[in-house]
């Protein structure tokens, strides 16, 4: 299984970079996990769209589903042109904000598939499992098996008791790191770089990727603290291809 990080930031991109979004691939199977704002244009050069077999989005912020609208522009566009002759591609993703549901899936281009907590769907040759996680919005952690590996993406998500569970064992965790520990406050939405880092040391986890990454934070202060709980933590690389 390969996976391909095509943007790392959150809520907004640093200059030059994209917001939150991933290729999943095995075999023939191309899943796009969240499409955030830069995406779109970053996916093709990793995979034609026309070659997707289904869209999954984490939760409804604009910043992990933004391009979702312009997708939809160019699938209807490609339909009119007759260059897209493929059914309604599959979207995963959950019910609310129902106006953002509305605004994503009232197109038949789309062909939503409503997830909750416990959920599991097989895409082509990849499995995947969600549990809903902690944010203002329904927000889902996700495992996606494939070949004897497994990657638990957390999605946004602040401290709770199900995600070390959830990730334990897995060959490769990309966590939310949207804060530091001093920035931390009791309402804050994120998990900072020292709890992803606990997070990946009592689940066992083979490799952990620090992501969604605020653009204001230095990356060494986002390793240094996460690096006092799990050895080698890895930062985000926008463009590049991780082999599970």
């Amino acid at each position: 299984m390969k996976l391909t990080i095509l943007g790392k930031y959150g809520p907004f991109p640093a200059a030059g970079g994209a917001c939150s979004g991933y290729l999943a691939e095995r075999g023939e199977t191309r899943v796009l996990i969240d499409c955030g704002s830069g995406i779109l244009s970053r996916l093709q050069q990793f995979c034609d769209i026309r070659n997707l077999n289904a869209v999954v989005l984490s939760h409804l912020h604009s910043d992990h589903m933004a391009d979702m609208l312009i997708l939809r522009y160019a699938l209807e566009i490609w339909k009119v042109r007759g260059i897209y002759n493929k059914g309604s591609l599959p979207v995963y993703l959950p019910e609310n904000p129902s106006d953002i549901y509305k605004q994503i899936t009232s197109t038949p281009v789309f062909q939503p598939i409503p997830v909750e907590d416990g959920t599991k769907a097989v895409i082509g040759d990849i499995l995947f499992t969600f549990r809903e996680m902690t944010h203002p919005v329904p927000s889902f952690a996700m495992a996606v098996e494939g070949g004897g590996k497994k990657l638990v993406y957390t999605g946004d998500t602040s401290m709770n008791s199900m995600i070390e569970d959830f990730a334990k064992g897995a060959d490769l965790l990309i966590a939310d790191t949207g804060i530091l520990e001093k920035d931390k406050t009791s309402k804050a939405p994120h998990l900072t770089a020292g709890e992803a880092g606990r997070i990946a040391g009592r689940a066992g986890v083979k490799k952990l990727i620090l992501s969604h990454i605020w653009p204001g934070c230095r990356e060494e202060d986002i390793m240094k603290e996460a690096a006092r709980h799990y050895s080698n933590p890895m930062l985000a690389e926008e463009m590049k291809t991780y082999i599970l």
